[in-house]
């Protein structure tokens, strides 16, 4: 059970996943200009690949270091993953995991950031488009320095009055900055670097409707099935979530094991039921909840799906069967990740029971119905009183 309940929580909806799955094979080479680590006067003995999970580093091979150089080779992963090679001092060598033969060209391990990375598809997408966005950063500070230097005097030693100018040239260099990466991406819009590149990169220069309304449709179809195309899809949804608005997807694994999502149950009413084992309000609910399953007993166009932001399997699965939360349509699932659960950030838990009513589109009815006021809705749902279809 924890095995799988890991699976889900590193490569499911949280991003790109560090488990790859059977693919073609990956090689990795690289060489150093100097082996040196920067800060200690030592030799960089081992490398090694890796990605991040929930903010810390998976280290999914080594390799030893042999005259300054050092090769990885594994199967790729179902979809381009991003990862990276650590062992430094100073930082690590970006690259995107993919079949076939990655170089990583000579490069001085005391600046491992400014390493590049060529010889597959993708890798070679995200070098050219490292090359634009360096060229635009010098062409930044040439128009600020221009700038400055045309100034007068009294301007140039007074920073009240230069920075009304310095705003100006600011707000060029913002503007050419998004134009350089939409021109680049517009020119890739069929490559799994785009994704990665919006993520990184493009996401926090525009409002997160206009990726959605722009970007995220002229990518091509092909890419939508990417985790991070998904990832992308539950950060705009999140950001605007309100009633009317679709729901965030989530995923986790059920107490016997089964991997299911939200959006497994899309065409039924879904009561999302955030909540935990230690939860005194959540358990004061058990009551309602009960009697939503017994006034749905004779139709299966409503379900329960309970979240648990439990950390500790034994204490949810022992909740669950203690209470007698059980039914043909509720249905129980957790990553066992607490308060780090991707429930809490793409729907904004500030606290627990927190539940979101969805209609068979996946999009939100209501938020936070509680006791008699949740039961009553369900009941006019079910009876066809209420209709959100």
């Amino acid at each position: 059970m924890r095995r799988i309940i890991v699976s889900v929580a590193v490569g499911m909806l949280a991003g790109v996943g560090c488990l790859a799955q059977n693919g073609d094979k990956y090689v990795i080479t690289g060489e150093m200009t100097r082996d040196s680590l920067r800060f200690t006067p030592q030799a960089v003995r081992m490398v090694y690949l890796a990605c991040q999970s929930d903010g810390k580093e998976v280290r999914l091979d080594s390799a030893v270091v042999k005259n300054k150089t050092f090769r990885f080779e594994g199967k790729a992963p179902r979809f381009v993953e991003a990862a990276y090679l650590s062992g430094f001092d100073n930082g690590s060598v970006q690259l995107l995991l993919e079949p076939g033969n990655i170089t990583v060209q000579p490069f001085d391990a005391h600046y491992p950031v400014s390493a590049k990375v060529s010889g597959t598809p993708c890798n070679d997408v995200m070098s050219g488009y490292y090359a634009v966005r360096g060229k635009d950063v010098q062409d930044s500070k040439v128009r600020m320095n221009n700038l400055f230097n045309s100034l007068p005097e009294e301007v140039k030693n007074n920073p009240d009055l230069r920075m009304d100018y310095h705003g100006s040239v600011f707000n060029i260099n913002t503007v050419m900055q998004k134009v350089v990466a939409l021109e680049y991406l517009r020119s890739h819009l069929d490559s799994e670097a785009a994704l990665f590149i919006i993520k990184y990169d493009i996401y926090h220069l525009f409002q997160p409707k206009t990726i959605e309304r722009t970007l995220m449709r002229a990518v091509s179809p092909r890419l939508r099935q990417h985790p991070v195309y998904r990832e992308l899809e539950n950060k705009i949804k999140a950001s605007n979530l309100k009633v009317g608005s679709p729901a965030p997807d989530i995923a986790g694994v059920t107490p016997e094991g089964k991997e299911i999502s939200l959006s497994d149950y899309k065409g039924k009413y879904v009561l999302l039921d955030i909540w935990a084992s230690w939860c005194g309000p959540c358990r004061r609910e058990f009551p309602y909840l009960k009697q939503a399953m017994t006034a749905s007993e004779a139709n299966d166009k409503f379900v329960i799906l309970s979240y648990s932001i439990d950390s500790k399997e034994p204490d949810w699965v022992n909740s669950i069967e203690k209470n007698e939360l059980k039914h043909k349509n509720w249905i129980h699932f957790s990553t066992l990740k607490g308060w780090s659960s991707d429930a809490v950030s793409l729907f904004n838990v500030q606290g627990v029971p927190h539940t979101v009513l969805l209609n068979p589109k996946g999009e939100v009815v209501a938020f936070n119905l509680r006791g008699e006021e949740m039961l009553n809705k369900v009941k006019r749902i079910i009876e066809g009183v209420e209709t959100y279809e």
